[in-house]
């Protein structure tokens, strides 16, 4: 939506037009004069401008006796001796009135929603640049507005003979008059010019009665308004400026040159010619400002001043004044040379900088008022009241000041607009009287005979066409001007209608273009609101000044009034097309002010959304009763319109290049800057890139190289579709330009600066994982030798639940049961973790940091000396080492030397930090060297080395809210504090080592594992070391078990580890499921000085288990021979499933059978079990009888079979056995079958061989065999205990019709084969088929 803006700062239209027609008075002193004058620095016409206008409302009466009010009645006063300035001084003071005027810093947003853009409401500099145009067009015969009406002639009453003086004045101005339109003098409006005599008197240094006397000789003489006494003070007094000794605005500044001493000024182009042929006043000037010559190489340095003393010495001026507000960039650029001499009053004294903001961090500062600069050294701004020789009019007072004013007025009143009057109605009466007879037959032919018309190609002959200054064509131009300036427009507009056809008709197309240029601004500013003006009179004009007249100064004043004109009846597009017209190749500096204007104005045009003119980038969502406060922008009535943004951008952009090419980089960085709102964001990707690097540029040669910087900076984006060579380019570029900054900075500041933030790498910080309690890295272990592998960042199932179910069940083993809610230990904490709580660590405790880093360029760069920058803040304060790079003895950084990332590539980097003091350490980025990669060292970098020091700091967020209605409808996010870390105190930390860990192992084989177990902070006291293991039936330790209260439903085995004790066994048996299984390990130990404090150690391995051997039983009851024992037969079948083509194991050879139950018997005789190797794929058969025994009977085993020559017999009581027996008995505890093995297994190395061992459980439940698991068995025991039998008939016959439902009964027969009681449960399910 659009934004309530507010519009006061800029003039309007009808005020532009105003302020660049003034009625022009002369002014002619004695050099007495201005010694009186020159005591509050200032001289006559100085005094005058800032009262130069009426403060009262004058009236006249037109030609037809009707009173006319005349309002904002202003004068341009001038010294006589003022000239036009030349094209090349032109040139020079426009460059200056666009440089020295500050950029408004107060921008404004004009386009509301996502991303709204700023523009500056106002230009001031382009008001200063049109008022100084003003000034140096020439004075004309075809404009007699610029002309002077009067003259004033200034004695002092301490001359010795004023009158005399005044006599020899009027003689002066008679003799001048006498050659008025000379190409070279001053030119009156006519003969009949009013002359006012003022005399000037000293009321500090002269004596009023002789002044007053000498006044009234003055009226006797020149009569009662033709003279006046105007009375000021010279030394300081009460009610004085200087004496109030508080600080007071100048009002005098605004009128005095600006100051040139941080302005350096080339001239492009000198060979340029004055009048009609002359091709452009502003030619490309070069304005540079704070040059270095390091980096830009020596330029010649012409100071201002200097350089227009040059220039009027060679058009032969002896002083330039400047006509008043209008004119005020050439306000007493240079004044009589002898009179500065005499007084001591410099160009320099009085020359006084506007300070404001530069965006771009310029030299000038910011504020609204101007200061006038210490003489010193001509920089630093000082109040008016601290040094009162640099205060202009310090000695006069109030009253002074009020009778500045009355004498203007005075003559204002009772003798200018009485005389302008006179003047009007005898130029009237002369027009009318000569109106009939003034044609000639040769003007007759020509308009019956046809003309050439404006616009088209002219000789010489044609366009040079002279008037007498009193024929009715120049009359009736005069009659207009006149008309013209005291407001009476409509009368203006019948004169200048009239006389632009008799110069039509004459061929005088200067006259015409000029006649044709004021009736459009008659009727104008008769109703400034109204569309009904002449808009293509202006069009006229303006192509008539262009191409016959070849006067591109007046047409830019022509194109300038009329784009005034057209903004203000809301016709931008054709305003800016009227710009656009005045631009050319050779004059950069007036196209880019235009093209700025023109852009403006497009900002402002409006169109329909869905407009044959395209869519805008932005999508603008006004309501239809929005109101629209910014009258510039869009008609308040059109609410549902948008306005040309991109129109506006592109010719921004063309406005920023021109005024790069004109030596403006202030103003051309700033036009860049606001183009870019539009661009940015928006897939311009080329065109973003285009402006950052000409931002970057135009900043670095206005020594801005912070800003340049930051503009490079954008060039290195991720969504760059410049080619590899381009952002090579772009990358040493801004390494060049950041070093450059660094050696700024040391060189101002003496010690190292804080590392610049740098845009590559791209780090996206919501993926940066934090590891807590790092394993320290150790030497490479050889095998047999391995470490406990702990947490890592490659771990997979580090927030596994078996890793808290192991955990809860050691901390309540050592702390004993809690009623408060058990939290596992979280070690490594990510995007996915909970991280509003800080993470845990202790002291001297490694804690890592895995970073993504992304190269988004299409060439490779490289990082050298990578460090994470942190933030320690303990007992001693905080602690950084962002300006430092020497070690910290609290926090120990550990440094990657280089990296390369390759291009349009993602890399992970772990990086390590070790904190040594308790407290709270933040991680707050990355620092590093910034190097391109096989790069040759550029022109512009020889000597340097092509790196750069920076950082790219994080930015964590957490997950998004939305729990409460607030968060639901903003978006609120969760604090993330995975990067500030608590280090708590120093705890042990324990080292595990196993020695000969397997990573591959059979089925059902059984092997032992040492392992080491030793303290790596000996000075930190261990205890309560217990080790858990979430797999008993395959994992055994030879220490004390820690009993679970739920010992049949336990799956973690606790084991206690004595602290004096150095090492133990571990047995590992292979699972029944053959492929890659995993070992957990959870070793904890405590510190005893602190509390509640404990430290996990993890460790987890990868093995392969290969299949080895399948067991099968079939499991029966047979009849005894006494029939009251209960008989069990079972059928065991061992069957070996390596590949015939398996080197790897030579064979397997069953050496013991085992029958483990506490209800039944094993009878050996009768049980027979063949002996032999099995080789791959053959199968063993053998056959059990066992017989119930008492309940709750002891273990029995079976009878050992033959064992082999290296086999020996295996103890079941005996560890591991035992342990892995008990597992297995806690999911089968009735019966189990023991099948031992041994094979033999080539060595690693190929030499030799290992023996094995082996064994393999097969088990059942008498109460609950269906319940029970038995892995790959062919029959069903529930089936051997009851046998059934059913009776029914197989045939029925039966009539539907008379009964619908047909019962047919079944008897079904059931027998228990065993001898105890057993519940059957049956359903009956019937085939429909």
């Amino acid at each position: 939506m659009m934004m309530p803006i507010n519009t006061v700062g800029g003039p309007s239209a009808v005020e532009v037009i105003q302020q660049s027609f003034n009625p022009a008075i002369a002014v002619l002193t004695s050099p007495d004069v201005d010694v009186v004058c020159s005591k509050n620095r200032l001289t006559f016409v100085e005094l005058l401008q800032p009262f130069s206008r009426l403060s009262v409302e004058g009236q006249i009466r037109d030609v037809n006796q009707a009173l006319h009010s005349v309002t904002h009645f202003r004068l341009s006063v001038r010294d006589i001796s003022w000239r036009p300035a030349s094209s090349v001084l032109a040139r020079r003071l426009l460059a200056e009135a666009v440089t020295n005027f500050p950029v408004n810093e107060n921008k404004i947003a004009v386009i509301g929603g996502a991303d709204p853009i700023e523009i500056n409401p106002h230009t001031p500099w382009y008001d200063s640049w049109r008022e100084t145009l003003w000034s140096c067009l020439e004075m004309t015969d075809h404009d007699f507005a610029r002309h002077y009406l009067g003259t004033l002639l200034v004695v002092s009453s301490s001359h010795p003979n004023p009158m005399e003086q005044f006599q020899q004045l009027n003689d002066q101005l008679t003799q001048l008059m006498s050659s008025n339109g000379t190409a070279d003098g001053p030119r009156w409006f006519n003969m009949l010019s009013l002359r006012y005599q003022v005399l000037v008197h000293d009321a500090c240094d002269g004596d009023a009665s002789k002044a007053e006397e000498l006044l009234q000789t003055m009226r006797n003489v020149y009569g009662s308004h033709g003279c006046h006494l105007l009375v000021i003070n010279s030394k300081p007094k009460k009610g004085s400026i200087i004496e109030s000794g508080l600080p007071a605005p100048d009002p005098w500044l605004r009128f005095l040159p600006r100051k040139a001493n941080k302005l350096d000024v080339s001239i492009e182009g000198e060979s340029i010619v004055d009048g009609v042929e002359a091709g452009e006043m502003d030619f490309p000037v070069k304005v540079v400002e704070g040059t270095n010559p390091q980096l830009l190489g020596s330029l010649p340095k012409i100071p201002l001043m200097d350089a227009l003393q040059e220039a009027m010495q060679e058009i032969n001026i002896n002083s330039v004044l400047a006509p008043s507000a209008s004119t005020s960039a050439l306000s007493s650029l240079t004044r009589d040379d002898n009179i500065s001499t005499q007084n001591n009053i410099g160009l320099s004294q009085r020359s006084a900088v506007e300070i404001k903001d530069d965006p771009l961090n310029a030299v000038l500062g910011t504020t609204t008022a101007r200061f006038p600069l210490d003489e010193a050294d001509g920089t630093g701004p000082i109040l008016a009241s601290s040094i009162t020789s640099e205060l202009h009019g310090g000695c006069l007072t109030t009253e002074d000041l009020d009778r500045i004013q009355g004498l203007v007025n005075e003559f204002c009143l009772k003798s200018l607009l009485p005389h302008m009057e006179r003047q009007m109605r005898l130029l009237n009466e002369s027009a009318s009287s000569r109106k009939s007879t003034h044609r000639s037959l040769l003007s007759a032919t020509k308009r019956w005979f046809g003309s050439n018309r404006p616009g088209g190609v002219q000789t010489p002959q044609t366009v040079a066409v002279s008037y007498h200054p009193e024929s009715v064509q120049l009359q009736l131009r005069r009659l207009g001007d006149l008309a013209f300036l005291l407001g009476h427009y409509e009368l203006a507009y019948h004169s200048y209608h009239s006389a632009k056809k008799d110069f039509e008709a004459d061929q005088a197309w200067l006259h015409y273009a000029g006649a044709m240029e004021m009736a459009a601004l008659s009727v104008f500013l008769q109703n400034a609101n109204s569309r009904n003006v002449p808009f293509h009179y202006f069009d006229k004009a303006l192509t008539t000044y262009l191409q016959t007249c070849k006067m591109p100064y007046w047409a830019t004043r022509c194109a300038v009034l009329a784009s005034e004109c057209l903004k203000a009846t809301n016709q931008y597009s054709d305003a800016a097309l009227q710009l656009i017209r005045l631009t050319s190749e050779d004059a950069d500096l007036r196209s880019a002010i235009l093209l700025e204007q023109a852009a403006l104005c497009f900002l402002r045009s409006a169109v329909k959304p869905n407009s044959s003119t395209g869519n805008n980038f932005r999508r603008l969502s006004w309501g239809i009763n929005t109101p629209v406060f910014f009258p510039l922008i869009l008609d308040a009535a059109k609410p549902n319109m948008v306005p040309l943004i991109r129109k506006y951008a592109f010719h921004m952009i063309l406005a920023g290049h021109r005024f790069g090419k004109s030596g403006q980089k202030r103003h051309a960085s700033r036009a860049y800057q606001l183009a870019l709102q539009v661009y940015k964001g928006h897939g311009w990707s080329l065109a973003e890139d285009h402006i950052h690097y000409t931002v970057g540029r135009q900043c670095l040669n206005r020594q801005q190289i912070e800003a340049a910087c930051q503009a490079l900076a954008a060039l290195l984006k991720p969504d760059s579709m410049q080619t590899a060579a381009q952002q090579t380019a772009y990358l040493n570029e801004f390494i060049h330009v950041h070093q450059l900054l660094n050696k700024h900075r040391e060189n101002e500041t003496k010690t190292s600066c804080t590392l610049p933030i740098l845009p590559l790498p791209v780090i996206d910080s919501n993926q940066i994982r934090v590891l807590v309690d790092t394993k320290e890295p150790t030497e490479n272990m050889s095998p047999p030798l391995s470490e406990a592998t702990h947490v890592t960042f490659n771990d997979d199932e580090v927030h596994h639940a078996k890793w808290a179910n192991m955990e809860e069940k050691l901390v309540n083993s050592a702390f004993g049961t809690t009623h408060a809610i058990f939290r596992p230990t979280n070690l490594i904490f990510s995007h996915t973790t909970n991280n509003t709580v800080h993470p845990q660590m202790n002291c001297d405790d490694l804690v890592s940091f895995e970073l993504p880093l992304t190269n988004p360029l299409r060439i490779p760069v490289q990082l050298c000396d990578i460090r994470l920058v942190w933030n320690f803040a303990g007992g001693d304060g905080n602690l950084t080492n962002l300006l430092t790079t020497i070690e910290n003895p609290l926090v120990t950084t550990y440094i990657l030397p280089r990296i390369v990332l390759n291009p349009s590539s993602s890399h992970k980097i772990i990086l390590n930090v070790k904190p040594k003091a308790e407290g709270i350490l933040t991680i707050e980025g990355l620092a590093f060297d910034l190097r391109p990669v096989n790069v040759e060292p550029s022109a512009a970098v020889v000597g340097l080395m092509s790196s750069v020091s920076g950082r790219v700091m994080f930015s964590l967020r957490g997950p998004r809210l939305n729990t409460t209605q607030q968060e639901r409808h903003g978006k609120v996010y969760a604090t993330d504090k995975r990067l500030s870390i608590q280090v708590g105190p120093r705890m042990p930390k324990l080292q595990v080592l196993f020695h000969s860990l397997p990573e591959f192992m059979f089925s059902g084989e059984i092997r032992p594992v040492t392992v080491e177990l030793s303290n790596l902070c000996p000075n930190v006291p261990i205890s309560n070391i217990i080790v858990a293991s979430n797999d008993p039936l395959h994992v055994a330790f030879d220490l004390p078990r820690i009993e679970s209260i739920n010992i049949r439903h336990d799956q973690v085995a606790l084991y206690r580890w004595d602290s004096s004790q150095k090492s133990t066994i571990m047995w590992l048996k292979g699972t029944e499921n053959v492929g890659l299984t995993s070992l957990d390990l959870m070793f904890f130990s405590t510190n005893p000085a602190v509390k509640a404090r404990y430290r996990l150690l993890r460790h987890c391995s990868k093995i392969f288990v290969s299949s080895s051997l399948n067991l099968a039983a079939w499991v029966q009851r047979v009849p005894s021979r006494d029939d009251r024992t209960e008989t069990l037969a079972v059928q065991l079948q061992v069957r070996n499933l390596r590949d015939a083509d398996d080197t790897s194991l030579s064979g397997i050879e069953i050496s013991q059978v085992a029958f483990l139950s506490n209800r039944w018997l094993l009878r050996p005789l009768q049980s027979t079990i063949p002996s032999g190797v099995l080789h791959p794929q053959e199968s063993l058969i053998g056959v059990l009888l066992a017989i119930r025994g008492k309940e709750n009977i002891e273990y029995c085993e079976s009878a050992t079979l033959k064992l082999p020559s290296h086999g020996r017999a295996v103890d079941f009581k005996q560890e591991p056995y035992r342990a892995f027996v008990r597992e297995f008995q806690r999911t089968t505890p009735n019966t189990t079958l023991v099948v031992c093995w041994t094979a033999t297994q080539a060595s690693e190395d190929g030499f030799g061989t290992l023996i094995i061992e082996g064994q393999h459980y097969f088990g059942w439940n008498s109460h609950d065999i269906a319940n029970s698991s038995l892995p790959d068995t062919n029959f069903k025991l529930s089936q051997q205990l009851v046998t059934y039998s059913m009776e029914y008939s197989t045939k029925v016959f039966h009539d539907f019709n008379k009964q619908r439902l047909c019962v047919i009964p079944v008897i079904l027969y059931l027998h228990n084969c065993s001898q105890q009681e057993i519940d059957v449960h049956y359903s009956a399910n019937f085939n429909t088929g």
